[in-house]
């Protein structure tokens, strides 16, 4: 008896624990659409940022699509364009009521996992298990290497959500080269390839006249601490692999720290005698893209080389100056390292079911339906025709035209075009085609396999196209994603447990800022920095409290990717 009783107790505690939503027998088999094969569609409600580009959410031709194909109404509340995820906290802190989903386009993991604590959000780790998720196989099949369900799986294996997740090649090598190709021209130069090689050019930069004024106005090397701009990031993976962030790394199997590598060192040293030679500017550790603009673009041709993913930011108004500067391949260091500072592109939760909702199993499937390349086309760029449009469609009408794959360096043939005469731009602006780029996705190779139209129908060049930005940022970024870091060296995104979030919180922070601090202090010849002395330096990393932080970064891997 009091085995059953004891048995009768932990049901009604399980009960009461279970969100009090019933599934129906009005759902298709997965994979099949509609998946709600109800008489009439079923009523979700979504909770989303009230962007102001959007018109109406209700009106809205991507809500529509979702409709019609999932047999489904969308209902919509809203959260403020600003601070929407701040918003949202305070509404499951305060225990209000939630629609049947959140939608926000980038919930974190750990954000998500504590709203789950809280009874707000719904673990669909067996959705995933038991074959729901359609899509989401298809893309992991796809891209096993990309880590999609793996970057939003928390620290004890729960889920809570479908992902989005536009790669984007370019940003993820974002640290390129730029060099003034019209002085080499003049100094009867070629590219550099390796960090020798680079420095030597910088010396003819800095001593040879060649803007050809007849002033020592020559600043060689100038980089800048905005997104893509730092000269330490591109030079030191000629040394060691550097990334962003806690600039982690793998060393026989397990996590370890760029820099207490001793080819950081090298890269440390390396840097700090470029400074010393006046090769490059100091005002790199501090300028921004506008001091950048200013010192490149005034018409008086001084500057030899930049850093940046793309010279895009120079404007408009700059093409002439951005036509002058090649993008040049990552250099090979002394040890015969040539790496990028990489940093893969990863899946945020996009679209999570709350413990409100009657169908959790339908709301879930209609977010798995929109984790695709379809969905990506139409949430990112809108119509196919108006928006966007097939290579193939477009030379059915411009049978001479000849279309370009921006990635073709990476061995893609061009399937789309995304700006070409009579497109309908609406990305930035007010319109009802999508919800401006808020809506789950999977943007798989379509970017790899977007073209630009190199010739038209009679053949004649199209040189806007030639000029773009967009363009020339696309090529340059072939040769730099041939050589981002393999997966023994790359450390991939960690998701940690809540504990160990709190005791590494202040430790990770303080390590970054200690190491940047340090490392710009001792190239710039500061006489403080803890870099003068090595074994100094390493001491005060393990006071801060390394040691530990690659105990549990490395414990946040093998749990991860490798148990």
């Amino acid at each position: 008896m009091r085995k059953v009783t004891s048995l009768f107790l932990a049901l009604l505690l399980v009960l009461a624990l279970t969100p009090a939503f019933a599934e129906s027998a009005n759902l298709s088999e997965p994979g099949v659409l509609p998946i709600w094969t109800g008489d009439e569609p079923y009523t979700l409600t979504v909770l989303i940022p009230q962007r102001p580009e959007v018109a109406d959410y209700k009106d809205n031709d991507l809500t529509r699509w979702i409709e019609s194909s999932c047999n489904v109404n969308l209902e919509f509340e809203y959260l403020p364009s600003d601070d929407a995820n701040q918003k949202l906290a305070i509404m499951i802190n305060s225990g209000d009521k939630l629609p049947d989903i959140i939608c926000t386009g980038n919930i974190s993991v750990s954000d998500a996992y504590n709203y789950g604590q809280a009874g707000a959000l719904l673990d669909v780790s067996d959705y995933y298990k038991n074959g729901l998720a359609v899509n989401a196989d298809k893309a992991v099949a796809q891209h096993p290497d990309w880590n999609l369900i793996t970057n939003i799986t928390c620290f004890d294996g729960s889920i809570y959500g479908v992902p989005r997740i536009q790669v984007s090649p370019s940003n993820e090598t974002k640290y390129k080269l730029w060099i003034n190709q019209t002085w080499l021209d003049k100094l009867d130069m070629e590219l550099p390839t390796t960090t020798e090689e680079f420095k030597e050019m910088l010396i003819r930069f800095r001593d040879e006249d060649p803007n050809g004024n007849g002033e020592k106005d020559e600043l060689p090397l100038l980089g800048s601490s905005s997104w893509g701009g730092s000269p330490v990031k591109f030079l030191t993976n000629a040394f060691v692999h550097e990334g962003d962030g806690d600039m982690l790394m793998l060393k026989d199997g397990h996590v370890t720290a760029s820099y207490i590598q001793d080819g950081w060192f090298e890269a440390v040293d390396y840097i700090k005698d470029l400074v010393a030679e006046g090769l490059l500017l100091p005002e790199s550790f501090t300028y921004g893209r506008p001091d950048i603009v200013a010192a490149a673009a005034d018409g008086k041709n001084r500057v030899g080389c930049l850093f940046d993913s793309s010279l895009g930011f120079l404007g408009s108004a700059s093409v002439e100056t951005r036509l002058q500067y090649t993008c040049c391949d990552p250099l090979t260091g002394p040890e015969g390292v040539r790496t990028v500072a990489y940093a893969q592109s990863t899946t945020t939760i996009a679209w999570a079911v709350t413990t409100y909702c009657q169908q959790p199993e339908l709301a879930f499937r209609v977010g798995d339906f929109l984790f695709s390349e379809e969905s990506f086309l139409f949430g990112r760029f809108g119509i196919e025709g108006k928006q966007w449009i097939t290579v193939e469609d477009y030379l059915k009408d411009h049978p001479g035209a000849e279309i370009k794959a921006s990635y073709a360096s990476l061995g893609y043939e061009p399937k789309y075009l995304f700006d070409f005469p009579g497109v309908e731009e609406v990305f930035g602006k007010v319109q009802n085609v999508n919800w401006f780029d808020k809506s789950p996705y999977y943007s798989g190779d379509i970017e790899n396999e977007g073209g630009y139209i190199y010739k038209d129908e009679n053949g004649n060049l199209v040189t806007g196209y030639e000029n773009s930005g967009a363009v020339r940022q696309n090529l340059a970024t072939g040769v730099y994603q041939s050589l981002k870091p393999d997966a023994k060296t790359y450390c991939p995104t960690l998701n940690f447990s809540a504990a160990e979030i709190e005791e590494l919180g202040e430790i990770r922070n303080n390590l970054k800022t200690f190491v940047n601090q340090q490392r710009t202090l001792y190239v710039l010849g500061q006489e403080a920095s803890f870099l003068d002395d090595k074994d100094a330096f390493l001491a005060e990393l393990n006071n801060i409290g390394l040691e530990r932080f690659l105990e549990l970064a490395d414990v946040a891997y093998q749990r991860q990717y490798v148990d």
